[in-house]
């Protein structure tokens, strides 16, 4: 627990007027489970629950998007504040303030994890809430290019296409699919076929890592869902479809080679299924094509790492890697 940083917040920042008397093990802060670099905790204050965020990137960039959303949607998190700690360490903890995500019966939100891990037959209507609120959220432009922003890790360089930007990305991965015995002359007709799709002229606010864990259950009858925990980027609304379609090819793809259907493939099935029944906008197949092969190649890339940990088996990164190998044909052809 970063004791030091969220004491200060509560205490000194000016953004807690109804909190006294704080310690280490006060029943009021419940600490969540981290995101990718942020720490996260629940705090229970008189009136209101909010959430406080710290880390050292990414939170002006979330903040920015959460706001860039709400005009389309009322269930993203609200931004209560956000700021950084007085300090002469490099780089410097921000703080992200923001209002609990509660549901109808003013609870906090389960995620659709939870909700479907007790009620998998919810999967399709799941989704096709998820397809309309995606939709809403990609109504939100981002006027000042593609790419990462604020103060998210390359938020230096800013790109005039989606396809520069992605085909970028794909080359700065290009030796790990070397490593799986892809020819140089496949790997430059897909960054061909990247640099010519159909993207979006302007940047769409994506949020970056749509699983079924960053969905919170709002409404229960009927089905109402809203997106938190964003990882975000200016780009195309493909790139938010790509994780979920993923998903279901490679336990397609494990199913047929174990005959054994995975834990949660149906359920991941009719999820998918029932998103593209309500999600409204056009999206190329070669737009999809690509995203889907970048979110592989990082999917790729990371099975690796847990396969040296022995956190995964063979069988994953192989068919990753199939995958990988049969999309890029597709793409190249």
């Amino acid at each position: 627990m970063r004791w030091a940083q969220l004491k200060w917040v509560l205490e000194e920042s000016g953004e807690f007027p109804d909190l006294q008397g704080l310690d280490r093990a006060d029943e009021r802060i419940v600490t969540l489970p981290d995101g990718v670099d942020a720490a996260t905790y629940l705090v229970k204050c008189p009136n209101r629950d909010v959430v406080v965020k710290l880390s050292s990137v990414g939170l002006e960039a979330e903040a920015r998007a959460l706001r860039a959303w709400r005009p389309y949607t009322s269930r993203v998190p609200q931004v209560l504040g956000l700021g950084t700690m007085p300090s002469t360490e490099e780089p410097a903890i921000k703080y992200l303030i923001l209002a609990a995500v509660k549901n109808d019966e003013g609870e906090i939100v389960e995620t659709a994890a939870d909700y479907l891990e007790r009620s998998p037959e919810s999967a399709r209507e799941v989704g096709r809430a998820l397809g309309a609120e995606l939709h809403r959220m990609h109504q939100a432009v981002d006027p000042m290019g593609f790419g990462n922003f604020a103060d998210s890790p390359g938020s230096e360089s800013t790109y005039g296409s989606w396809g520069a930007y992605l085909e970028d990305f794909f080359a700065l991965h290009a030796d790990f699919v070397r490593q799986l015995s892809i020819a140089e002359d496949r790997i430059q007709a897909v960054r061909s076929h990247i640099r010519a799709c159909p993207f979006v002229a302007e940047g769409r606010f994506v949020h970056g890592d749509v699983t079924v864990r960053n969905v919170g259950v709002h409404s229960y009858r009927p089905i109402a869902v809203g997106l938190f925990d964003p990882n975000p980027v200016s780009g195309d609304p493909s790139w938010d479809v790509a994780p979920m379609t993923n998903n279901v090819a490679f336990n397609e793809l494990r199913h047929s080679r174990e005959g054994v259907p995975p834990k949660n493939l149906r359920r991941d099935q009719e999820l998918l299924a029932g998103f593209w029944e309500s999600y409204r906008n056009e999206l190329s197949e070669d737009c999809m094509l690509t995203a889907q092969l970048v979110q592989a190649v990082l999917q790729g890339e990371h099975r690796q790492r847990r396969l040296s940990d022995n956190q995964t088996d063979a069988v994953d990164v192989e068919v990753t890697q199939e995958f990988i190998r049969a999309i890029m044909d597709r793409m190249a052809t």
